[in-house]
């Protein structure tokens, strides 16, 4: 077994047990490792060689410079689950292309084909004298009189915007409703908008018009496919593994500093850096869930299958789940420490000042509530709050240092089996020697781990009775430190756990370690999931770069089974409203949510900003000054909240004059003030693109539109002065710097028209939609205090089966607001909320949470008469208690989706309350409890 690493002494610094702090780069830089270099390497040269398809003259003339398509969709992740992001962007291309086409016949449908004829015989006249006229060639002069709006006419062009809003409408909605139907919705709209433009202007029927976009689009999906295959591929079970591998890494980092959380508090690390590694830990296990899913659906390459794979699930769930306790008993403790002593110092202080002056004060919210807290606080102040005495943690850390150093080791074996199966496939394969050892060293830690657990558990309970027993007159061993005692036996009870689910992961993967027979090819299995996952919004897919925010204003699936336990616990179901007020009230909602009012904000941009284009004034100005890269700015910079967007809108502005600056400098380094070398300009933008590749793929989400943005106005820069130097034509907009600011100028009209349609009549809050989100948790946690009262004592294993997997559901919906939250800085907002409040509401909901959820778990795991004890004692089932929860919980809810203030006066402090009703000895037992 490996020695104790130094955290285990008592006297090591909490910075000698967590990672040191040495220089690291910055997160947006700290990629440099074969995984991720494989990833870049792989888009690079995708996107490098479509790029290289402008400066081929027949590419240019058949395909255009829009190769655009691989920084909204880079090959970045699984070949399967890259060519179903192809299916969904052309799944919005197939789909706008069609109703295009409908609405052209449509349009042109409606004006008579008299008035038509008619208006083509006036057009080539009036070519045909202006080219007399001026010596130019009668089709260039016929095709810019086509652009300036020479055959618009009022009815095609109303009967094309209503159809084309319309579609645009439900694309909208699409894009708001599910994320994973962003591309269908953007390239839906964008082929839109090519009808929209286009259709009123031309004289006769252009089904081919979108395939300006749609042959590029094609051609960087397939090269994109290729670099997948070609460089590196990676099938659905190599992500879920090298995620396992990462959440093992990770799980170390708790277990490494638990002894040095229970001594002095100079020694206790920062609660701070315990909340990382506790959300750390939630994102990356955030990332199994979808590739397990997919996994039937997948090839894959290796020693284990799909059903091997999947095995790992429910064991790794309970390590996790076992550790994030453990973590969360260490923040709970330091941080109600910590807690305790600030209330009690600012009362302190607040006393003192009252005392030398006799001015009022301003009331303080919520004083009377802070005031009754402080008098139980110091009610339950004595000698059993104290830090736990030093000879004890002593003793504890030498006791658990085995116990600990067996689950470490434990850890660090499954992360090696995990690592030779899934990175050994190809090259440098273990040999049978090898495997022999690593099986051989797994053995040896199970054994490790099954004596570690039986003596951990007889040395804890002997130092407990040690310490805290009574004397054989009777008298107790240590009456001042009975809060010790509690620490004591909860720290015992979540280390055994964690030695006890520690061994079962182990053992399983030690298992299917065992058990494989060589590298083979696995063929999917099942096909089902597939059309699920695009229709389900809550369905989400396999990756390995930083996912965006989850909408967790839905109730997730166990939510609802707990829920659904509680309504049959009670015996009735809420009734239900009339068909006809249902339906009513359903198109309200329907027209009036965040997806619908998105939806018509989107509407009313395209018509102000594509009217310009069909009018006979201006319509030759639209063309000319590609005012549809401003429509198109506008529509995809529309988002469903204000924080959102107004952090969308800084980074488009940055990304854009960012990707301009090195179009420009990639322009006139590789052809100066020539018309563009392509292989100067090639060898450059093998530079450029590296750079604009590495923005794109690790970005976080909040940036990703700015640095799409930047490699889109990049691209556009370079690919419109080489087509403006090899192949002129009417429209162009120019070479080299009067692209750039033609396109800084196009951007601003754009996020100025999307910044006056996102404003009124409201702005989009995200800040209410959170309060909404945590209102809903709040009421989440309701039903599941609800599910606890209703399971416990009755010999129910509800509780016991959901309380783990509903505890941990809601602590990803939790973790998952830390962005939106701290985005809100950026957000202007008449919410009576702001960040650093729904933060504070946030973390009080994780330890509801967390503590309900060990409770839950009690009610199935501890025997019937301790129960009955224990509610006893704490009031846990007096009615009088109860009531008063739900009522401080049912304020709360609605506080936080109303705004309105709570009342001043509320049955509050709920512990002292429940310590005041029924038995004496309740008190002192709280006391206890709360440390």
């Amino acid at each position: 077994m490996s020695q104790r690493p130094p955290q285990a002494s008592v006297d090591s610094s909490p910075n000698d047990v967590l990672p040191k702090k040495s220089f690291r780069l910055p997160p947006f830089l700290d990629h440099f490792n074969g995984r991720e270099l494989k990833v870049f390497f792989r888009c690079w040269v995708a996107l490098w060689v479509a790029s290289l398809l402008i400066f081929i003259t027949p590419s240019l003339t058949s395909i255009g410079t829009a190769t655009l398509v691989l920084l909204f969709n880079p090959p970045s992740g699984i070949v399967f689950i890259y060519l179903l992001g192809a299916l969904t962007l052309f799944i919005g291309i197939c789909l706008a292309w069609a109703w295009g086409v409908i609405t052209m016949k449509a349009a042109y449908a409606a004006r008579p084909a008299a008035d038509t004829q008619a208006r083509l015989a006036s057009l080539q006249q009036t070519a045909i004298a202006q080219a007399n006229a001026t010596g130019t060639a009668t089709a260039s002069v016929t095709q810019q009189l086509i652009y300036d709006g020479y055959m618009l006419d009022t009815r095609v062009t109303a009967i094309t915007f209503c159809l084309i809003c319309t579609f645009i409408y439900f694309m909208a909605r699409l894009r708001a409703s599910n994320p994973k139907a962003t591309l269908t919705s953007i390239f839906g709209i964008i082929i839109s908008d090519l009808f929209l433009n286009f259709t009123p202007l031309l004289p006769s029927f252009s089904g081919t018009l979108p395939l300006t976009l749609v042959k590029p689009a094609a051609i960087g999906v397939g090269l994109g496919f290729a670099c997948s295959v070609l460089f590196f591929p990676r099938s659905t079970s190599h992500v879920v593994l090298y995620s396992m591998e990462d959440i093992v890494e990770l799980l170390k980092q708790p277990l490494a500093f638990t002894s040095v959380t229970l001594g002095k508090k100079a020694q206790q690390p920062d609660v701070d850096r315990l909340h990382k590694t506790h959300a750390q830990i939630i994102q990356e296990y955030r990332k199994i869930e979808p590739g397990l899913a997919f996994l039937p659906l997948d090839f894959s390459v290796g020693r284990w299958g799909p059903e091997e794979v999947a095995s790992f699930k429910e064991p790794m769930r309970q390590v996790v789940a076992a550790i994030l306790l453990l973590l969360e008993f260490h923040i709970g403790r330091i941080h109600g420490e910590v807690r305790t002593e600030d209330i009690l110092r600012e009362y302190a202080e607040q006393t003192k000042d009252g005392d030398i002056t006799d001015e009022k004060q301003p009331r303080k919210v919520g004083a009377q509530q802070l005031s009754q807290l402080v008098e139980l606080l110091e009610g339950l102040r004595s000698s059993d709050n104290q830090p736990l005495p030093q000879e004890i943690v002593d003793e504890l850390v030498h006791t658990s240092s085995m116990a600990i150093d067996a689950c470490l080791e434990g850890l660090a074996v499954t992360k090696e089996c995990f690592h030779m199966v899934n990175c050994r496939r190809w090259v440098r394969r273990p040999s049978p020697t090898d495997r022999e050892d690593l099986y051989q060293r797994s053995q040896t830690a199970l054994e490790n781990l099954r004596k570690a657990h039986s003596g951990f558990l007889h040395d804890m309970t002997e130092l407990l009775i040690g310490h805290f027993a009574p004397t054989t007159n009777g008298e107790p061993h240590d009456q001042r430190k009975l809060g010790a005692l509690v620490v004591g036996m909860v720290f015992e009870e979540h280390v055994c756990i964690t030695i006890t689910r520690t061994e079962a992961l182990l053992d399983r993967v030690s298992t299917a370690f065992h058990d494989s027979r060589g590298t083979k090819l696995w063929w999917p299995t099942s096909l089902r999931y597939a059309a699920s996952w695009a229709f389900r919004k809550k369905a989400k897919a396999p990756t390995t770069t930083t996912v965006v925010e989850d909408d967790p204003d839905e109730a997730e699936d166990l939510t609802k089974a707990a829920q659904e336990k509680l309504r049959i616990s009670r015996g009735y179901r809420p009734k239900n409203r009339s068909p006809l007020g249902r339906a009513i009230l359903g198109t309200y909602h329907w027209f009036t949510s965040n997806e619908g009012l998105f939806a018509l904000r989107m509407v009313v941009v395209t018509i102000a900003l594509g009217i310009p284009g069909v009018i006979p004034h201006t319509a030759g100005f639209y063309y000319r000054e590609k005012g549809l890269w401003g429509l198109i700015m506008a529509q995809t910079g529309l988002l469903v909240y204000m924080s959102e967007f107004t952090f969308s809108t800084l980074g488009r502005l940055v990304g854009t004059v960012a990707g301009g600056v090195l179009g420009l400098l990639a322009w006139y380094i590789g052809s100066a003030n020539g018309p563009g070398n392509p292989y100067g300009l090639s060898a450059v933008m093998a530079v450029m693109l590296a750079m604009l590749m590495w923005i794109r793929l690790y970005l976080p989400p909040s940036l990703l539109q700015g640095g799409i943005m930047g490699g889109a106005t990049f691209m556009l820069v370079v690919a419109y002065s080489y087509d403006d130097t090899h192949i002129p034509s009417y429209g162009n907009p120019g070479v080299g710097y009067t692209v750039f600011w033609r396109r800084l100028l196009l951007v601003l009209i754009g996020v100025g028209a999307a910044t006056i349609v996102q404003m009124f009549p409201r702005p989009p809050s995200a800040a209410r939609h959170i309060c909404k989100t945590l209102s809903n948790t709040v009421r989440t946690l309701s039903d599941h205090y609800a599910l606890l009262l209703s399971c416990w004592g009755r010999s129910r294993h509800d509780g016991r089966v959901l309380a783990e997997p509903i505890s941990l559901q809601l602590t990803e919906g939790l973790v998952m607001l830390d962005g939106p939250i701290d985005m809100l800085r950026f957000e202007f907002s008449s919410s009576r909320f702001d960040s650093e409040s729904l933060g504070r509401v946030k973390h009080l909901c994780h330890i509801m949470n967390r503590t309900l959820g060990q409770l839950l778990l009690l009610s199935g795991t501890l025997p019937s008469e301790f129960q009955h004890r224990l509610a006893q004692q704490t009031a846990l089932l007096d009615h009088q208690c109860i009531g008063e929860i739900m009522a401080v919980l049912g304020m709360c809810e609605q506080a936080l989706k109303t705004g309105d203030a709570l009342p001043e006066i509320l049955p509050t402090p709920l512990v002292r309350r429940a310590s005041t009703t029924g038995s004496p000895t309740r008190l002192r037992l709280t006391s206890l409890l709360t440390q």
